[in-house]
């Protein structure tokens, strides 16, 4: 089975000092893991290791890891760092459980030292975040290990039944110094080295679903850390407990076999029943419960999706369409959001069925395609690279294009990509179910959006030419029936902007081209869009959107 190269920035530290009046020097420092050791330049003010050092009889052993580890200086220094501290019992029980002392000062040798210095980078963020950040699901930014920590409400609700990685829990919180924040907690987290097979498995709980992983031969991919090019892979897995296939009479993988698979037994063939069963239930993506938004998710099994409805209220997977008591798949949220090395799994209620949907309504927004782009959620103009989208696709591939993100845009999710200066542009879209298509694309046009380009769905030209000049008088707007005769339509009324509520729907600066009412899809599955520029100049797109014809 083909699967898609994962791709992640690379995680760089940057530190500099502005000196006094009539001096400007900036220093950088960088390496592969972001955090140091080495020179830095510290500040006059209380730092976040003046603050644990103030606290000796709760942090004086996590000092001393800072020390022997090199790091002491770079949380002595200017930056706006996270750093969740074990308090001096939590250190104490981990040491003594893991190497059997009862003090940092007794582990000397190298290997002790590396496995230290992945303790204090795992706990330990290059941005501030307050506990004012903390939901159900992943923070936003990694950790110096390159890793997601989780935050849980599940103990219930108030800061003193957070838990974090649903092993440790908030001692003090949002103890802020001028280089960052301290949240302390009563464990050590254990750093995620394990791949999302392994500690599915040794959480105990999918005995028949981890023996599907390892009949059907996706065990050992999906516990793949990294791609052949040293790209990090993701993976979400939906897995059913043993609890939950019992109560559809399966108590064996023998059982599931029947019930899937009754007459294949070439689990690792990728037409296999039990084989496409298990590979639906996972995605080439990091998709904490908070993540997940409505729409498809594509899973590995090539062709078929997984149905998302959330609301602010409820998180429903594959509701059936009869329109009459329908029925749906749900995360167990106390068996859900539990991470690995490469990836998180859930636990869904049910057994999940491969799932068909109807021809849907779907609006994609590439901007905020990805989880790691929705982390950026933030006031930001930033030029971003190829790395920054696994499902775009650029040439020349060493141009830049633009995440424009702002409270004054009136786009989906307050953010648009603003092309220009390349050849084409290549976009993979999310699963498309089977059926007849109106296909619309939405873009920023202003004076200084002069781009053009023709549209092709799955290298075939469709559509005309997509043309950024929008002279209003010329296509008829506001009018919206000249517009249609031109090809344009307004801006969807659902969308506003952030800064003043006003609707995208009477911007005759963000307007839908109408690309084709005729867009055929005879499969279920992802397609490709490329925009083939027809005149170079600025291109901002919004979203794509797909309207079932009836």
């Amino acid at each position: 089975m083909n699967i898609k190269k994962s791709k992640m920035m690379n995680n760089w530290k940057t530190i500099f000092s502005l000196a006094f009046i009539g001096v400007l020097s900036a220093v950088m420092y960088s390496c592969d893991d972001g955090l140091s050791e080495g020179n830095y330049f510290t500040t006059d003010t209380t730092t976040l290791t003046e603050t644990l050092e103030a606290q000796p009889e709760s942090f004086s052993e996590y000092i001393t890891m800072l020390k022997k580890t090199g790091y002491y200086s770079a949380l002595e220094s200017y930056g706006s760092y996270t750093c969740f501290v074990p308090v001096n019992s939590a250190i104490t029980a981990y040491i003594q459980e893991r190497w059997g002392v009862s003090s940092i000062d007794e582990l000397t040798t190298d290997e002790q030292i590396d496995a230290l210095k992945t303790i204090v980078k795992f706990h330990t963020m290059s941005t501030k975040k307050l506990s004012t950040s903390f939901s159900e699901g992943r923070l936003t930014d990694t950790t110096y290990s390159g890793d997601f920590l989780t935050t849980s409400f599940l103990e219930g609700g108030g800061l003193a039944n957070v838990t974090i990685n649903r092993q440790a829990q908030l001692v003090n919180y949002d103890i802020t110094t001028d280089n960052g924040v301290i949240h302390s907690i009563d464990e050590v987290l254990d750093p995620f080295v394990d791949g999302i097979s392994t500690v599915i498995e040794t959480a105990g709980k999918h005995s028949i679903f981890v023996e599907a992983l390892k009949q059907t031969g996706y065990y050992d991919q999906f516990n793949e850390l990294t791609t052949e090019s040293g790209n990090k892979m993701k993976y979400t897995i939906l897995a059913e407990t043993d609890s939950v296939y019992a109560l559809s009479g399966v108590t064996s993988f023998q059982d599931l076999t029947d019930l899937i698979s009754p007459n294949d037994n070439d689990y690792e063939n990728t037409e296999n029943p039990l084989n496409i069963f298990v590979g639906y239930h996972a995605a080439e993506a990091f998709s904490y419960s908070s993540d997940f938004s409505t729409g498809f998710i594509s899973t590995v099994s090539e062709g078929d999706a997984v149905k998302v409805e959330k609301t602010d209220f409820s998180l429903k997977l594959n509701e059936t369409e009869t329109g009459e008591n329908d029925t749906w798949v749900s995360l167990v949220m106390s068996e859900s959001n539990y991470p690995a090395k490469n990836g998180v799994y859930h636990t869904v209620d049910t057994i999940m069925d491969v799932f068909v949907p109807k021809a849907s309504y779907i609006i994609w927004d590439p901007a905020f395609d990805s989880a790691e782009a929705k982390a950026k959620l933030v006031n930001s103009y930033d030029k971003v690279t190829q790395d920054a989208y696994e499902n775009i696709y650029w040439y020349p591939e060493d141009n830049l294009i633009r995440y424009m993100c702002k409270n004054t845009n009136c786009n989906l999710n307050r953010c648009a990509l603003g092309l220009s200066n390349c050849v084409y542009y290549e976009f993979t879209t999310p699963v498309i179910p089977k059926g007849q298509y109106d296909f619309f694309v939405c873009g920023n046009g202003s004076k200084r959006s002069r781009g053009a380009a023709q549209i092709y769905w799955d290298d075939e030209p469709i559509g005309t030419v997509y043309d950024l000049v929008i002279n209003t008088t010329t296509i008829g707007w506001p009018d919206s029936t000249e517009m249609q005769a031109n090809h344009w339509r307004h801006g969807l009324k659902s969308i506003t902007r952030v800064s003043d509520g006003a609707s995208q729907y009477d911007q005759s600066t963000v307007l839908r081209f109408h690309i084709t009412d005729e867009l055929l899809c005879p499969e279920q599955k992802q397609h490709t869009i490329k925009l083939v520029t027809t005149r170079s100049g600025a291109m901002p797109i919004d979203y794509f959107e797909w309207i079932p014809v009836e």
